[in-house]
């Protein structure tokens, strides 16, 4: 009878918090609204031209034959780290790649030292290399601090799914105690009685438990949902880093071109302006010059040479942030290998040029993900509302040594547990419009990031086609202000010429020249801000 009537009270519980649950379950679940369709594939691989919607096929084969390096960097593999990674020089101190320090998991690792350097040796340049692009761009993923932190970024998402995955593995706990004491008031109750009491006690007791979840309202689930989508976005934003950090490598690289082609021009100007000035010297001298024409050249070989001094600051800058980049050696003064050329020309449309751009942007992904973590989140907060049963079993031992006996007694327990969280005070429906919240932030920036990939890509396409312009319009600039300034000295010694004609006849050749070097690494630079929009630089 006993038992019939525990179990009618159970029902009756049970009854009474199902609607209870229901209610709440009601009330914070309304608010999680459906989120929006989004056109875009969830892909975060670059995706070849022949896989792009097109009518005309032939425009989808020029696409794979224009852009052969889009594919070559997103498929490359990383190389697994095993060891720490020794990065020095004979003259510098060792330094740690930060990558390598995942080597053993679940472990702590030795720390490393971290050094800077502290005696001249090691900071002064003593060695000279000249490096091509392709050197540059293979050599910046493994030694830019950027992409070692972005791939230590997923090194702990994946820790992090490691973590959320081990709730689904039961857990299994022990503890032993042993305690001493004499009690006083045994000692006192022994008096009081007259009795011999043994007031020592020294017992050691042992528990081994195990606990696992039987069902959290998907609580688990969940987390691990959002975990996996973290480590999709930490792989995301690998991709992002390295398109960013290989253009701005490049951007560094055609900087050091440009500084190199300027003093070679400004250096062609000092030359030109020290022959004028000895050219003027010479007939003040004879008698045909005058003073006046000396110090015009006097002033055009010092502005000439001010500039030169100018040029070869820029490139010393130039050189130090390259292997600022590249985290190059301290000691080893970086130079350009590559001389200035045109790149080839792009080929495919602009609006395919758009489609791949909006397919391939790391950035859209990780808005996608993104919204999706903040939903599983919400769902989380939801199902710690919910019912969370769990079974447990217990092992104890216990002996007592004041006994005398040495005996050891065993026992054991075994049952379910039911947890239901009833009213929280609001605290889960404030944590769903956070995760709203979120949500229609990476919507938002989702559009965003979709509008500026189109705008990368026409910015990109319009300087493209200025620049080849002034390519060949600067080419012939040169030619005719180089033919402009022989004939300008001609006519100086013919006698039918002045010297301010040759001065500006060199001040034009030097900036035709400047303008031709410009367009061509404005051209250059178009293309690599070209390829980096649709993620395939």
């Amino acid at each position: 009878m006993g038992i019939s009537l525990s179990w009618l009270t159970l029902g009756a519980s049970l009854s009474l918090l199902i609607p209870v649950w229901t209610a709440n379950a009601q009330e914070f679940t309304m608010p999680l609204r459906p989120y929006p369709k989004v056109v875009l594939d969830p892909d975060t691989r670059i995706m070849l031209a022949s896989q792009i919607p097109s009518e005309q096929e032939t425009a989808k084969l020029s696409l794979v034959s224009a852009i052969p390096t889009v594919v070559q960097d997103v498929q490359r593999s990383q190389p697994p780290i095993s060891q720490p990674q020794i990065i020095s020089s004979s003259t510098e101190p060792a330094r740690i790649n930060p990558s390598a320090g995942a080597a053993n998991s679940g472990q702590l690792d030795p720390i490393q030292t971290l050094v800077v350097p502290t005696t001249p040796s090691q900071v002064k340049l003593e060695l000279t290399r000249a490096v091509t692009l392709v050197e540059v761009l293979d050599l910046v993923e493994k030694t830019n601090s950027d992409a070692i932190q972005a791939r230590i970024a997923i090194d702990r998402a994946r820790a992090a799914l490691k973590e959320a995955e081990a709730g689904r593995s039961p857990t299994v706990t022990g503890s032993l105690q042993y305690s001493y004491s004499d009690s006083a008031s045994a000692r006192l109750s022994g008096l009081n009685n007259n009795t011999s009491v043994n007031t020592i006690s020294n017992p050691l007791n042992g528990t081994v438990g195990v606990n696992y979840n039987v069902f959290d309202s998907g609580i688990n689930e969940t987390t691990i949902r959002a975990s996996e989508n973290s480590l999709r976005i930490a792989e995301a934003d690998l991709n992002r880093v390295r398109q960013t950090i290989r253009l701005s490598v490049v951007t560094a690289y055609y900087s050091l071109q440009n500084a190199d082609e300027t003093i070679r021009i400004r250096l062609k100007a000092v030359e030109n302006a020290e022959r004028s000035l000895k050219d003027t010297q010479a007939r003040e001298r004879a008698g045909v010059g005058t003073r006046f024409d000396v110090l015009q050249s006097d002033v055009s070989l010092a502005n000439a040479r001010q500039d030169l001094f100018n040029a070869e600051a820029a490139q010393l800058v130039a050189r130090r942030e390259l292997s600022r980049q590249l985290n190059y050696p301290a000691t080893i003064e970086i130079t350009a290998a590559d001389k200035i050329a045109p790149v080839p020309e792009w080929k495919p449309p602009v609006e395919e040029t758009i489609l791949l751009a909006v397919r391939n942007r790391a950035e859209l992904d990780i808005r996608k993900l993104e919204r999706e973590v903040a939903r599983d989140r919400a769902k989380t907060s939801l199902a710690r509302l919910g019912p969370q049963v769990s079974v447990f079993a217990n092992v104890n031992t216990a002996s007592e040594f004041s006994s005398g006996g040495g005996g050891i007694g065993t026992g054991y327990q075994i049952g379910a547990r039911l947890e239901w969280s009833l009213y929280d005070g609001g605290r889960a429906s404030a944590q769903v419009d956070q995760f709203k919240s979120d949500q229609a932030l990476a919507e938002s920036r989702f559009e965003q990031a979709a509008r500026q990939a189109r705008y990368d890509v026409e910015e990109s396409f319009i300087n493209q086609r200025s620049r080849f312009q002034q390519i060949a319009t600067a080419t012939v600039a040169v030619k005719q202000a180089e033919e402009a300034l022989r004939l300008a000295r001609l006519r100086l010694d013919a006698g039918v010429g002045t010297q301010l004609e040759v001065l500006t006849a060199e001040s034009d050749f030097t900036r035709a020249d400047v303008n031709r070097v410009q367009a061509i690494i404005g051209y250059n630079q178009s293309r690599a801000n070209l390829e980096r929009a649709i993620s395939g630089l």
